[in-house]
């Protein structure tokens, strides 16, 4: 009889492994396989200022007694055709979740600091990340690139405000072409993730 039990509770136990490790593959493993690896050019974060962003911060300058209707436009208007897009975009990642190693949510900033030591830029110069499964969680002072299904939306989080989502598929680290160099950068607007 005692046999019996050991066997019953070790068939028990086992199964139950058996279960957990299952449902690590599915939620873990499972998303990172079937990804889409097809390489995706990064974007330049200019492509997330529409024309009209634009032409407002001209008439800024040349107009400065309708700073705040023109700063409103300036800042909040975004590009209604990367609604859908599969895009990839280097920055740096300000984590918004208490995860230590991974994270599910987190912003992309075009500059080093941004939302942690200095302001947050404008809403359409932040990108809000959401990932399905636990993403690596790099330093906010090391560039990323990530990939995913851009939304255009407004995101509002606890440290900016969002003009963009993004549905993450793979992030990296930024891989510089030969003719940038964060070596080179000035400042946080120098940065060469701007051009």
């Amino acid at each position: 009889m005692d046999r019996l039990k050991i066997f019953a509770i070790s068939a028990v136990v086992m199964f139950s492994f058996g279960v957990l490790a299952l449902v690590v593959m599915q939620r873990v493993f499972m998303p990172m396989l079937f990804v889409d690896q097809t390489p995706v050019a990064p974007m330049s974060w200019s492509v997330l200022l529409p024309e009209e962003a634009l032409a407002a911060y001209d008439a800024l300058v040349e107009n400065p007694d309708n700073a705040d209707s023109l700063t409103e436009t300036a800042e909040t208007s975004t590009v209604a055709a990367l609604d859908g897009q599969t895009l990839a975009i280097s920055g740096f990642m300000v984590p918004l979740d208490n995860l230590r190693q991974t994270t599910r949510q987190f912003l992309i900033v075009p500059y080093q600091g941004a939302c942690i030591h200095t302001p947050a830029p404008p809403p359409n110069q932040v990108v809000s990340v959401y990932a399905d499964y636990d993403a690596r969680r790099y330093h906010n002072w090391q560039p990323v690139t990530v990939t995913g299904t851009m939304s255009v939306v407004n995101d509002t989080t606890e440290l900016a405000e969002a003009g963009y989502v993004m549905a993450l598929d793979r992030i990296a680290p930024y891989q510089a072409a030969e003719e940038d160099s964060f070596t080179t950068a000035q400042g946080a607007h120098n940065s060469p993730l701007l051009n």
